[in-house]
């Protein structure tokens, strides 16, 4: 029977974090593809009940939390004020006293560490070694008891507060910090509780911590449960993705995409995963078995994937007169409007100018040349067919039937509208994503395995290929040309896809991104014309 509660703290406004936190409240940032409040939270019972104090962005906790476990026993108490003098983490902690009348475990949700956290059987105070003294709560320790608490001061302490602790006399620990609101720093802090339990004796408990509280340590925390695996960035501040008990929740800064994604599966019956929830920002769908294409590349599968595909997903669907008008405008819309303003934020973002370029050795002319050299009609004069969206190895998964064994794909990241139709999109859009991911291995260049170096106009870029999506891209063009398909147009769609990504990456994959798309624009473009001279 579970005799004890738990209190995590999750209302802060963590500017320190800076963009990372511009959309969402600190306590769900991903690390590891799960919000840093998960691995508090999944240290204890499903049965035992835990208080969340939500303030900032409090929206984001809540409803994350309620996708990702339905099951738990939570309660989120609003606190007023979080800012400014007179908050801070004692305020939060007050704020949540009427629900915590017994012994409590309290945490924040910027603290992870790996082992299992004791119940509050008596009063104990979670500590890591630290060199430095004074951004944190620190301590004296003695015969194993914590005889001094020093709050944010510079001294000759060896171990810090992480934000974790035990709390058998609870009503002690809310006397004193009832009694005791002396802010340190302009915040009201635990400490003023806890020095009260030193008294009554306070044992200290060394834990492995994390800390995600600081874009430096936030990194770290990253990394190492990431397995470091990943060493270039390929985050977007603006959408997070998370796999956390069982489920895929995704979360986008536009609540309009959100929703119209939601909207989007409801078509894409047996080609998507089905939502199981969806609240504000976030919906969520079972994590379902299987592995992505990349990790399974082969001839047989994707020529498997091709004919599945051009079976169930590229069904040419008939339109309507006025149908057929809006979708004309939505191509305009999708490839040269999008492409001009992604281009205008690209430009403001890295500072470059559109110039003659010298690009691993060939001298490219200026994007705008190159983009009024093209034939926005022929670009534009597309097939409309059931829309997906992201369509790239990363985003199929790959499973087998249970009964016949047959391989079975299922794509996982489908767009909200097509140019703002939500009820068509074009073949020639997936076909140019799919060719996309073939020239570049979306997989390797999150392990950081490309280059990008840049001496006034001279460019030069490199990335590493497999020979499986080499084997890929040839039976990906054998089947374009089976089925009378046009390869040049996909080409240049594909070049304007990768324009079109380069304001949305980190550097340097944004400078290669853009320059690989104007590169790969000039030779398409230069393929056009030979072959209208043959």
């Amino acid at each position: 029977m579970v005799n004890y509660k738990v209190c995590i703290l999750a209302g802060g406004v963590a500017s320190q974090m800076g963009d990372l936190t511009k959309h969402v409240n600190a306590a769900i940032l991903p690390v590891n593809f799960k919000a840093s409040i998960s691995y508090m939270i999944e240290k204890f019972p499903e049965d035992v009940e835990i208080v969340i104090a939500v303030g900032h962005k409090k929206e984001t906790v809540i409803d994350y939390l309620t996708l990702a476990y339905p099951n738990r026993n939570l309660k989120f108490v609003e606190v007023d004020r979080y800012f400014g003098p007179g908050t801070g983490p004692g305020y939060g902690l007050l704020c949540c006293k009427q629900h915590l009348q017994c012994p409590f475990v309290f945490a924040v949700s910027d603290t992870i560490i790996l082992e299992e956290i004791p119940k509050p059987e008596e009063n104990w105070f979670g500590i890591a070694p630290t060199k430095e003294t004074e951004p944190y709560c620190t301590v004296k320790i003695k015969n194993n008891l914590v005889y001094q608490i020093d709050d944010k001061i510079k001294c000759d302490n060896k171990h810090l507060f992480i934000g974790l602790a035990g709390v058998k006399d609870y009503e002690h620990f809310w006397e004193a910090l009832e009694n005791d609101k002396e802010p340190v720093r302009g915040e009201i802090q635990v400490s003023n509780g806890f020095k009260r339990l030193i008294e009554k004796r306070l044992v200290p408990i060394g834990f492995t911590w994390f800390d995600t509280g600081a874009p430096g340590s936030y990194k770290e925390a990253h990394l190492n449960f990431s397995g470091g695996g990943q060493t270039f960035d390929f985050s977007k501040n603006n959408e997070f993705l998370y796999f956390v008990n069982g489920r895929v929740i995704k979360f986008f800064a536009d609540q309009e995409i959100t929703k119209k994604r939601v909207e989007r599966a409801k078509n894409l019956v047996g080609l998507t995963p089905k939502i199981e929830g969806h609240k504000g920002n976030f919906y969520s769908y079972k994590k379902m078995d299987g592995q992505v294409l990349y990790s399974v590349l082969n001839p047989q599968i994707v020529n498997d994937f091709l004919q599945w595909a051009k079976r169930d997903l590229w069904k040419e669907i008939t339109l309507s007169e006025n149908e057929k008008k809006e979708f004309k405008e939505a191509t305009q819309k999708f490839y040269y409007e999008k492409t001009m303003k992604r281009l205008d934020e690209f430009y403001n973002k890295s500072k470059i100018s559109d110039d003659f370029n010298v690009i691993n050795g060939v001298q490219i002319p200026p994007l705008k040349e190159l983009l009024n050299k093209i034939n926005w009609e022929y670009i534009c004069n597309s097939v409309p067919v059931k829309f997906h969206g992201d369509l790239q190895f990363d985003n199929i998964l790959v499973s087998r039937d249970e009964k016949s064994q047959l391989t079975k794909f299922i794509l996982l990241d489908w767009r909200q509208d097509f140019g703002g139709l939500t009820n068509a999109g074009d073949l020639y859009y997936d076909l140019s994503k799919l060719y996309g991911g073939m020239i570049v291995s979306y997989q390797l260049i999150k392990t950081g395995q490309f280059s990008f170096d840049m001496s006034g106009s001279s460019i030069h870029y490199n990335y590493t290929i497999k020979n499986d999506l080499l084997e890929a891209k040839d039976e990906f063009e054998s089947f374009i040309k089976k089925n009378g398909f046009d390869l040049n147009k996909i080409k240049v769609i594909t070049s304007l896809i990768f324009l079109n990504m380069s304001p949305l990456h980190h550097e340097p994959f944004d400078l290669m991104l853009y320059h690989l798309g104007k590169t790969m624009l000039h030779k398409s473009l230069k393929q056009t014309e030979n072959n209208k001279l043959q």
